[in-house]
């Protein structure tokens, strides 16, 4: 049996282990330790960048720390947080406040860096949605200034006004006027009724519009068309840009006024004819 002079020795040979061990590590007075998993420098694992500030932590209570660029400042961390004290997940520095990701709403208060002023930020995209447009199809979109107020109001009131898209810069609305209070240089006009007679009404199906031809046109319309108008009638065909484009509908009724009134002549001169007819039968009669 082994005595207590071997207990000793044994004790005695433990400590001397123990401290040649605590002395096999020089860097121990930096505080930096060994540590199961890494490496803890003064109470942290640290992770440097290459200009030698501090980049990324891990405290003793296992949160990771993500530093801003000076190497002091928190800017997120992983682990127990701040935001909301016995959970864990992830937080960012929001100003002065912790704020936890993915468990809460961002409302305009806390987004950072937003702009005073948004003018430049519309211009551009109006200029955006102005290019995404075929130049085509934008010469013949343009809105009428007011137009959008024009489709989406009920009209009321006593006084109602036929409108008229005019050709300047803004294609701006405007009555449908007729006063003699508007007009110069009044002449009577010349319209051979032959010329209206010979527009041909016709049926038709509008084309797709659109960049792909996504929105189909209307089906099975009733009208003229312009270009045969203008080969008879020309004063009631409207042009865009220097090119055929519309009928004025509203003065096909004008045009008509011609034939209606010579019409009304040639039936008039007829009655008068069968009447004269009929009282020469009828002196014939009572002879």
């Amino acid at each position: 049996m082994k005595g207590e002079d071997w207990i000793g020795r044994e004790l005695a040979d433990i400590k001397r282990q123990m401290q040649q061990d605590r002395a096999a590590n020089p860097f121990g007075p930096m505080g930096i330790l060994p540590r199961k998993g890494g490496i803890d420098v003064q109470g942290f694992v640290n992770s440097l960048r290459l200009d030698g500030t501090k980049g990324v932590a891990m405290d003793d209570d296992g949160v990771f720390i993500v530093y801003g660029p000076d190497g002091t400042t928190p800017v997120a961390r992983f682990g127990p947080l701040e935001s909301a004290p016995g959970e864990y997940g992830v937080e960012v520095l929001v100003g002065a406040t912790w704020v936890q990701l993915g468990a809460q709403a961002v409302t305009w208060d806390l987004v950072a860096g937003k702009p005073a002023d948004f003018a430049s930020l519309v211009t551009s995209a109006v200029a955006n949605a102005t290019d995404a447009v075929n130049a085509e199809e934008a010469a013949h979109a343009l809105d009428a200034d007011g137009s959008e107020y024009g489709w989406t109001n009920n009209v009321a009131g006593t006084e109602f006004y036929a409108l008229w898209v005019g050709n300047d810069g803004g294609f701006h609305l405007g009555r449908n006027v007729s006063s003699i209070k508007y007009k110069e240089n009044v002449t009577d006009a010349t319209l051979a009724p032959e010329a209206v007679l010979n527009l041909r009404p016709v049926r038709y199906d509008r084309k797709p519009s659109g960049t792909n031809g996504e929105f189909p046109g209307a089906k099975g319309e009733f009208g003229l068309i312009a270009e045969e108008v203008a080969q008879h009638v020309p004063e009631i065909v409207t042009k865009f840009q220097g090119e055929i484009d519309g009928v004025r509908y509203d003065l096909l009724a004008v045009a008509l006024l011609p034939v209606l009134q010579r019409h009304e002549q040639i039936i008039k001169e007829q009655g008068e004819e069968i009447a004269r007819l009929k009282n020469l039968m009828s002196m014939k009669g009572s002879v």
